[in-house]
């Protein structure tokens, strides 16, 4: 039992006999599908014979609604016992050979449609705010009636329709879960919220979790979010508390259902994140009820989907930061804490107003989009500059490039190449936004998302309150310690050419392990507050930042970002061996801190050097992990110390942080016999996961991070 501040009982961390095996359930299915995307093939027969129906003279968003339609009305929905959410899709039905045989025949007929043009479309967040004031309903009435207008062109007629006819089809497709419920007041929760607005707490969740299977499966949302909970249900709580219709303990059981059902529908590899806390509108902290709720779910369903963050301002309420420690010390690995005004004031730096910037919600990982309102390509793309470093070395030792005379004649050199990567991206991208215009489109996102409603212009032609483009540098570690190295014998001692160094690295340091391991342990590193190696990191990070700014996609800004997601681990996969000792293979810097296992002096000097750089304009993400020991959390003193080395990293400019409480002994027994270990969940590198799911260099890499004890 646990006592919610604000709440005057306690409620029970224990799932019920239900609960608990629609958890197990999810538990046992994550582990065993982890293929990636799990395939609904009565997608492809509803698509078919939409487009069967397609003529030249369709408006192109009328279309993707119809699509939309079809595939709402063709997803097979599975409603279990005890289930106090409903409406997750069946997945991975067997086919019989006559069906496989008709969705080959339904394929070869899509192979004509114009391929979606790619871009992000994943990472959403819906206005549930607003679906929530206005209703299904009332959202398909404000677009009769704009449609009815005189004054507006027939692209918007064209797009009121489309709109239309999305609505509609959610409206028929949450009739349908309601008509798949075998239990009455379930049913009719799902009824309720067809046409109007949500009246209580449990409609409103039942509606949040329609909406998420709606725009993922629907429309293709990948990791569509539940967003600020504790701002969008807490209304509805706090009336269903006053009267008397809700209980703390039944909140957090539908909570906890809400949860379960996202670890039914998120495949292995992908992330769903909730924020909660932080600044509202006017300035003020938001903490209520919910925002524990919502934190306690997480610790009592133990699963890896959602992960949970805390927005932390100096107002932050203590006993909100007290409640995150001692959950730190259930072994879940979250929360992480976000810096609610440096993210707010990087915001700000874009043009977002001051409201909508304190409505900010990681994108899964820590990627950064305002809430309901924005048109915003998170993670595109990962940049490999250690990469970039190794290739500057090749075309010294090919001699395509005189050699360098100084390191920091090499550092530009690594820095041009980049920027013509960042160039090209960016180019790429702006092909990209463009034609989105044309064979894009986004019926269902434009009815919930600001101002695309109001002003008649489909999401994908510029209808969005906010635009841009978010990419991620990785391995800025590894970059930093590599100069490091070069300067130490090659531009300082004079010990080898570059050409040397290159040829050592070539051969993944075969014959050359001492001098592997003297740069690993006597030479400076970023991480240990080294003014040296972090006055390299600074001017990396800075350089970098102005490089992509430089670059514009679609007329919009182009917006770095320093987080990994697995691509540490992936483009570490295909890089050879670096300078900073690094073999080949191995995975890069799992975020903006230190490359693992390099931090010798401790937490303190580990967020000092990450913070000498300013993270305001790194709204693409950033991650500072840590891993403490399990024991140093254990006795009051001691999470009072693991606090301030949080608060400090805040206090300092940090953008996110997270830590990971578990001993190496625990990964290690973790690897030997994974069967024992199911359900441990690890941060990885903005997101979390099954460590015992995770591919080995992953594995390897979170192993190899300090422990702190």
């Amino acid at each position: 039992m646990i006592r919610i501040p604000g709440v005057n009982q306690d409620v029970s961390l224990t799932l019920s006999g239900a609960i608990k095996a629609l958890r197990d359930k999810a538990l046992a299915i994550q582990k065993s599908v982890q293929n990636g995307w799990w395939q609904i093939n009565e997608f492809t027969l509803a698509e078919a014979a939409a487009w069967r129906t397609h003529t030249d003279d369709e408006d192109w968003q009328v279309w993707r609604a119809r699509r939309f339609a079809a595939r709402l009305a063709a997803m097979p929905v599975e409603v279990e016992d005890g289930e106090l959410i409903v409406g997750k899709p069946l997945i991975g039905r067997k086919l019989s050979d006559a069906e496989q045989n008709e969705i080959d025949y339904a394929r070869k007929a899509l192979e004509n449609v114009p391929p979606f043009p790619g871009g992000d479309r994943g990472h959403f967040h819906p206005n549930y705010e607003r679906l929530f004031d206005q209703g299904v309903g009332g959202l398909v009435e404000q677009i009769t009636a704009a449609r009815a207008a005189r004054d507006i062109s027939d692209e918007q007629r064209a797009f009121y329709d489309a709109c239309r006819i999305a609505m509609q089809a959610f409206q028929a497709f949450i009739v349908r879960v309601a008509d798949a419920c075998d239990d009455e007041a379930i049913a009719e929760t799902c009824r309720a919220v067809a046409n109007r607005p949500p009246q209580t707490f449990h409609e409103a969740c039942q509606l949040m979790f329609l909406t998420y299977v709606a725009a993922w499966f629907g429309e293709e949302h990948v990791m569509t979010c539940y967003g600020r909970i504790d701002r969008t249900l807490d209304r509805f709580y706090a009336a269903d508390i006053a009267a008397g219709r809700l209980t703390p303990q039944r909140a957090l059981d539908i909570l906890n259902c809400m949860y379960i059902q996202v670890n039914r529908t998120c495949p292995f590899g992908l992330a769903v994140g909730i924020i909660v806390a932080g600044r509202g509108p006017g300035g003020q902290n938001v903490v209520n009820p919910v925002t524990y709720l919502a934190l306690a779910a997480r610790e009592a369903t133990k699963l890896c989907y959602p992960t949970l963050a805390i927005a932390w301002n100096e107002q932050t309420p203590d006993e909100l930061v007290e409640f995150a420690m001692r959950m730190l010390t259930s072994g879940v690995n979250d929360p992480a804490f976000y810096n609610d005004d440096l993210i707010a004031a990087g915001l700000q730096d874009h043009g977002v107003s001051v409201s909508d910037s304190h409505n900010f919600m990681n994108s899964t990982c820590v990627e950064i989009k305002t809430v309901g309102n924005s048109n915003i390509w998170v993670a595109t793309r990962y940049h490999n500059v250690t990469g970039a470093l190794l290739e500057a070395m090749r075309r010294e030792s090919a001699g395509q490039t005189p050699a360098a005379k100084t390191l920091e004649e090499l550092q530009a050199r690594t820095l041009e190449i980049l920027e013509t990567e960042v160039r090209d991206t960016a180019a790429n991208l702006d092909g990209v936004w463009t034609q989105r215009e044309q064979t894009g489109c986004l019926p269902f996102a434009s009815c919930l998302i600001d101002d695309c409603l109001d002003r008649g212009i489909e999401h994908d032609r510029g209808g969005c309150r906010y635009h841009w483009a978010e990419n991620s540098f990785v391995g800025l570690a590894n970059l930093t310690d590599s100069l490091v190295a070069v300067d130490e014998l090659v531009f300082r001692n004079r010990e080898m050419t570059l050409g040397d160094l290159y040829a050592i690295c070539a051969a993944n340091f075969e014959g050359h392990e001492p001098l592997r391991r003297r740069i690993m342990t006597r030479m400076p590193k970023y991480g240990n507050d080294d003014d040296r190696a972090d006055a390299i990191a600074v001017a990396l990070a800075g350089r970098l930042c102005d490089i992509t700014e430089a670059q514009s996609v679609g007329g919009h800004r182009y917006v770095p970002g320093f987080f990994c997601h697995v691509n540490h681990a992936r483009l570490g996969q295909r890089t050879g061996a670096t300078p900073d000792g690094r073999l080949a293979g191995a995975a890069f810097a799992d975020g903006a801190g230190a490359s693992q296992g390099r931090e010798t002096c401790g937490p303190t000097a580990a967020i000092l050097s990450t913070t000498k750089w300013s993270h305001r304009k790194a709204l693409g993400g950033l991650v500072q992990n840590v891993r403490f020991s399990r024991s140093m959390l254990e006795r009051p003193g001691d999470r009072q110390a693991v606090r301030a080395v949080i608060e400090t990293y805040l206090r300092r400019g940090g953008f996110e942080i997270q830590m990971n409480i578990v001993s190496a002994d625990t990964l290690h027994a973790a690897v030997e016999n994974p069967e024992d270990y199911s359900d441990l969940v690890v941060r990885v590198a903005g997101y979390s996961d099954y460590f015992t799911s995770l591919q080995k260099e992953l594995q390897d890499e979170v192993i190899a991070r300090t422990e702190f004890e």
